[in-house]
């Protein structure tokens, strides 16, 4: 195939998934079921609807399937698992202050949050590059949030929190992790190559793209498209094109989207608990 056809095949393959087969697909089922969406926050107790985060997972590992191409060619592999928590461990202390601006009342909706929110991120991805230049330790203090959940098991609200800590840590994390450092990420790599470096980590037109797309996706096409909202928060979407490179960084240093996943998840999870109880 042409290089040039293979990169256009592979960035309008993308956006399909992306911006068309997702949307479509979870407002196909809202539409067939109209109380399914209602029934995931007031049944299930999810603090929003977490089913476009399984649609997120669904397409893509159909789409590698049809494709017949491996799993681990698209970051699904988790062996060797302690290496892949230890990525996740080391960098999560700064992820996790990176964090900090949503706690200080930075409106990450608005542009002079964005603006803020963006220069952290930028230099959250130096800070990242920097810790996992040298072999990445099990630096189990960064976990230390997750030790919060059996303190607030003990409060009249445990099941609330278990099930917000879920949400963010299992749905948003792997959910947008899967499809976006996973399935995008790595189709467009194979596609445009990764002929640069930074910080010993190869990367190329690839991870520019998605980091595009992911930004995208949270200006609120997506929930403009499934008809949850008219607003477009292009603020919002700018800053996460940073948040992004860092994924995408610590994607391409561990091969996997298993650290990326969870350093995408747990900060949010534990800061949106710990809310609860303040």
């Amino acid at each position: 195939m042409n290089p040039t056809f293979r990169k256009i095949w592979a960035s309008v393959e993308v956006c399909v998934a992306t911006f068309g087969v997702v949307p479509l697909l979870t407002l196909g089922v809202y539409r067939l079921f109209p109380h399914f969406e209602t029934w995931q926050t007031a049944a299930l107790g999810f603090p929003f609807a977490v089913f476009v985060y399984v649609v997120m997972v669904a397409v893509p590992l159909l789409i590698i399937l049809l494709r017949r191409e491996n799993f681990a060619a698209y970051g699904l592999i988790f062996k060797p698992t302690k290496y892949h928590l230890d990525i996740a461990a080391t960098c999560f202390v700064p992820v996790a202050l990176a964090n900090l601006p949503f706690g200080m009342g930075v409106d990450h909706t608005r542009w002079g949050g964005a603006l803020i929110l963006a220069v952290v991120q930028l230099a959250l991805l130096f800070v990242v590059a920097r810790v996992l230049r040298v072999k990445p330790s099990a630096a189990s203090a960064g976990f230390l949030g997750v030790a919060l959940l059996p303190q607030l098991a003990a409060d009249s609200v445990a099941g609330k929190a278990l099930v917000t800590f879920l949400t963010y840590a299992l749905f948003v994390g792997f959910g947008e992790e899967i499809l976006y450092r996973g399935y995008v990420h790595s189709r467009l790599n194979a596609a445009f190559g990764t002929p640069f470096t930074f910080h010993d980590v190869a990367y190329g037109w690839g991870t520019l793209i998605t980091a595009l797309i992911f930004g995208l996706t949270h200006v609120g096409i997506l929930r403009w498209m499934l008809g949850l909202s008219g607003a477009m928060t292009w603020a919002w979407g700018f800053w996460t094109f940073f948040g992004g490179l860092v994924f995408a960084y610590v994607r391409e240093k561990s091969g996997s989207i298993l650290a990326p996943a969870l350093l995408h998840g747990l900060p949010q999870a534990i800061a949106v608990v710990v809310l609860l109880f303040f």
